[in-house]
């Protein structure tokens, strides 16, 4: 029979345990949200969807009901400046406060609100 210290024991619990702690914190940064869909220079959406937005390290990633994906990533130091999959510039905006973010595309706006209960 193989014989393990308690100091063992202790050790690979707490390492297990910060594995869990930091898969945790993967998932828990994902949320069910609307997305309005602004073309660029219009003042009322084309569309609203039900979309979940995800914000990981700085990268942002907005997955809409109709199937189209974004995939932001941070650019330099400035907070709000992304790049999307294509390497165009996305820029994050205020406007709607604790409500929502507003993410500026080249040819679009998408106004991202945390409460769903419009589209339910």
């Amino acid at each position: 029979m193989v014989s393990v210290s308690p100091h063992f024991r202790v050790a690979l619990g707490l390492g297990l345990l910060g594995v869990v702690l930091a898969a945790s914190n993967v998932l828990a940064d994902s949320t069910d949200a609307r997305c309005d869909i602004y073309p660029k220079g219009a003042d009322k959406p084309s569309h609203q969807y039900l979309c979940v937005f995800s914000q990981r390290q700085g990268y942002v990633t907005i997955d809409r009901g109709d199937g189209v994906y974004y995939d932001f990533r941070p650019v330099g130091d400035d907070p709000g400046r992304y790049q999307d999959s294509e390497g165009q510039a996305v820029y994050r905006q205020s406007g709607l406060g604790k409500e929502g973010l507003i993410f500026k595309l080249e040819t679009e706006s998408v106004y991202v609100y945390w409460d769903t209960s419009g589209l339910e």
